[in-house]
């Protein structure tokens, strides 16, 4: 962990976890149809919401924060990308105690863990398109997933000012 005096420094020591996919599998093994649809949407839900999330913090509108919030904690738990429904669960609890720095802080990792995971989800529906087992064959890892690292954002701005 990194500490800054008594501080300490989230997102120097964020990783991105991504989608688990055995929990995936697990769910809607059989069901590939409808996982796909649910990808699908989520691909353009999920961005939606972390863009909504940004401007809703930028001017600190805490019921709107709240409410995109929990709609990114819910469709990010149905597609199994458990890590970024977390960040939103503690960037809600940041907002609900009116901690602003400590929001936007987890909020910047919040949109690096959607950038992974949206690349994730971009994977396994190419994969979907060769056919329907093919999903549980992918690769998830950042090494493997094209413009999947952490640090990158493509498509997704970072408007969140610096705490």
């Amino acid at each position: 962990m990194n500490f800054t005096g008594k501080r300490w420094n989230m997102e120097s020591t964020f990783a991105a976890t991504g989608i688990n996919l055995s929990s995936l599998e697990e769910a809607f093994a059989g069901s590939e149809d409808v996982l796909s649809q649910m990808l699908s949407l989520f691909e353009v839900q999920a961005a939606e919401r972390v863009q909504q999330l940004s401007a809703h913090l930028a001017g600190w509108d805490e019921l709107g924060a709240r409410t995109v919030l929990h709609s990114l904690v819910n469709i990010a738990g149905a597609v199994r990308a458990y890590g970024m429904s977390d960040l939103a669960k503690s960037v809600g609890d940041a907002v609900k105690r009116g901690d602003k720095v400590k929001a936007q802080a987890i909020a910047r990792c919040l949109v690096r863990e959607s950038v992974f995971v949206l690349a994730q989800v971009r994977l396994l529906l190419e994969a979907a398109q060769q056919g329907p087992r093919e999903l549980w064959t992918v690769d998830l890892s950042p090494e493997t997933a094209s413009g999947a690292s952490p640090d990158a954002s493509p498509g997704m701005s970072d408007p969140l000012p610096n705490a």
